[in-house]
């Protein structure tokens, strides 16, 4: 069993390294997308990495929701796997919502300033 400071390192470290996979996603993948685009893929993504999920319904510790998902869906079946799955479809899909408003924002804005700037 992990003691607290070293459950809370490892948190830390994931949560970094999720940050850093979805930063390299955007500058390799999407590099000449728009940031709207980048915001469409990259909040559900990171919301899918980043989702915690107790590890048992009973547990008091938590563990990244998709790999507590996999796991339990894996060795127990979909029945056990159902505690981690809420909560990542519910944050993903508040990410998505969220990356779509943000898209339609920053496209209405840049059209805004198109005109404005062919003016100038």
């Amino acid at each position: 069993m992990l003691t607290d400071s070293a459950y809370l390192s490892a948190l830390i470290v994931y949560s970094l390294s999720a940050i850093l996979a979805v930063a390299l996603m955007n500058y390799w993948l999407l590099r000449k997308r728009s940031l709207g685009v980048k915001l469409l893929i990259s909040l559900p993504v990171l919301s899918l990495l980043l989702t915690p999920a107790l590890i048992q319904p009973e547990a008091d510790t938590f563990a990244p929701a998709l790999v507590v998902l996999a796991f339990q869906w894996l060795s127990q079946g979909q029945e056990a796997a159902e505690h981690a799955l809420r909560p990542l479809l519910m944050f993903t899909a508040i990410a998505g919502v969220v990356g779509v408003c943000l898209a339609l924002l920053l496209g209405v804005l840049s059209r805004r300033q198109s005109p404005s700037e062919a003016e100038a």
